[in-house]
């Protein structure tokens, strides 16, 4: 049976911001602070790098080519093999470590297929054990076979420039470095940084277990000092030629993986672009330097470029951003925006301006006096028939009003939108006489249902309804005329 750790710091709970998780760090003791915010157990008689994840780990960025790069290895079966990359920036004398690779029980051939692609040119440190002989390699050395299958292996095991492989030597310089911030670790490799926080001593010795990634980095100090002498850049110009005596970690010339290529022949300052994808070809354009336009010493963010004058070759600052133009699908206008009036009659996707629609309307009107050239001002005087007999004389009909069933309640009926109107007796209710403003006539139909009942009239002037007397009988038919002046609401009942 095999067992699996997953860790989980504070950074892993995405529902605090940074600046939540800072203040719970902050509020944990000092010395609390690693094993509450990070899962770093105090392990034994205690961790080997007591050294803050933040001050060693750093985002992944691409290695500058000159900087030396070296591989190191540390041999393993049950317990795994361990690789990484290191990669030391000279100048700043700061060593990074940019890849890791762990696995159990894997052949040199299998981690050799891993571990090519980092380079074929980088050379390889390797431990003391690696001189040892195993059943697998049939008596041959573990560096050896590596070396076999294609890894660029050291000729000798790392150590110290006096032969020594001092293991607390090694981890005293890590932790140096690591102090000092000359030691870097790209922040994606979590496997490192899983043995990193594990990594600890108990009764003074180093607990070997799960050490196999810390291992192959300490390494990396041993390999440093046997290729150049003390750890420190030399002077012979082959002191660290395992760095560099290479063909490099490049493919074929303008094929995507190798250096920049340029055509056989160019125009002298012409401009040079890209020929094809692959981002290592390029040709001549055609254009030269001298062709193209000066621009202002400083510009706004965003806004658009315009000539500066009548050359053709200097741009000015316009001060109109393009956020402040309205796109060509689904613009929105701001300000008095124009376009050209369509003709009369026109019927197509043509914009309707204001001028259009006031002629399309005029048509309509027909020459209509401005008394009456809106529907307000018809309904009104439709409204106003019987104070001006000349406002229409042809006069007018009515759609029939369905009110509904009645069978409880108040009924109060409405001129609006008919004064001609209907309604179905279903029960006993209140007609409350009609109190819409003005003065006018409506006409109400009245069909009984089965469970007509009686229908108490309320409102009107007294004695009214006159006419009919209203009965519940089913099917029964009634029109109900009602008159509404100033003197009051009148009514007669006409029984059918």
């Amino acid at each position: 049976m095999s067992r699996h750790v997953t860790f989980m710091t504070i950074d892993d709970a995405a529902h605090y911001s940074p600046q939540e998780r800072a203040a719970i760090v902050a509020a944990y003791p000092a010395h609390e602070r690693e094993a509450r915010a990070r899962g770093i157990p105090v392990l034994g008689s205690g961790r080997i790098f007591p050294v803050a994840e933040a001050l060693i780990a750093c985002e992944p960025f691409r290695l500058p080519r000159y900087w030396p790069r070296l591989g190191a290895l540390d041999f393993g079966w049950d317990h795994p093999s361990a690789a990484v990359e290191l990669a030391w920036d000279t100048e700043a004398d700061i060593v990074y470590v940019s890849k890791s690779c762990r696995a159990s029980q894997q052949t040199p051939a299998m981690q050799t297929l891993t571990l090519k692609p980092w380079g074929e040119w980088l050379p390889w440190a390797w431990p003391r054990d690696g001189r040892r002989e195993t059943l697998e390699g049939a008596g041959v050395a573990l560096a050896r076979q590596y070396s076999a299958h294609g890894l660029n292996m050291l000729s000798r095991h790392a150590q110290f420039p006096d032969g020594s492989v001092s293991v607390e030597a090694g981890l005293m310089e890590m932790l140096d470095r690591m102090q000092s911030g000359r030691f870097k670790v790209f922040s994606t490799l979590a496997p490192w940084f899983e043995e990193f926080r594990l990594y600890h001593r108990k009764d003074g010795q180093v607990v070997k277990l799960r050490d196999d990634l810390m291992a192959a980095t300490r390494y990396r100090k041993l390999a440093l000092a046997y290729v150049s002498g003390s750890g420190a850049l030399p002077t012979t110009a082959n002191g660290i030629w395992l760095m560099f005596d290479r063909a490099g970690d490049k493919g074929a010339d303008g094929a995507g993986a190798g250096d920049f290529t340029g055509p056989a022949a160019s125009v002298a300052d012409n401009i040079v672009t890209f020929n094809g994808t692959t981002g290592k070809a390029g040709k001549d354009s055609g254009i030269k330097a001298s062709d193209l336009i000066a621009g202002p010493a400083s510009a706004v963010a965003d806004n658009i470029a315009t000539f500066n004058g009548t050359t053709g070759k200097l741009a000015k600052d316009s001060g109109v951003a393009v956020s402040s133009l309205a796109p060509k699908a689904n613009p929105t206008f701001t300000g008095t925006p124009a376009a050209p009036t369509a003709a009369p009659g026109t019927n197509t996707t043509q914009i309707a301006t204001t001028g259009f629609v006031k002629a399309a309307i005029d048509v309509v009107l027909g020459g209509v006096s401005a008394a009456f050239d809106t529907l307000a001002e018809i309904a009104a005087a439709m409204m106003q028939k019987a104070a001006d007999n000349l406002g229409l004389t042809a006069g007018f009909t009515s759609v029939v009003v369905d009110d509904g069933t009645k069978s409880t309640g108040t009924y109060t009926p409405a001129p609006t939108g008919g004064n001609y109107r209907k309604i179905t007796v279903n029960g006993a209710f209140t007609l409350a006489a009609p109190s819409t403003s003005n003065s006018y006539n409506m006409t109400i139909d009245i069909t009984n249902g089965a469970s007509a009942g009686a229908i108490t009239f309320l409102g009107f002037v007294a004695g009214h309804p006159k006419g009919d007397a209203y009965v519940t009988t089913n099917a029964a038919k009634f029109k109900l005329h009602i008159s509404k002046t100033d003197a009051g609401v009148t009514a007669v009942l006409e029984a059918l």
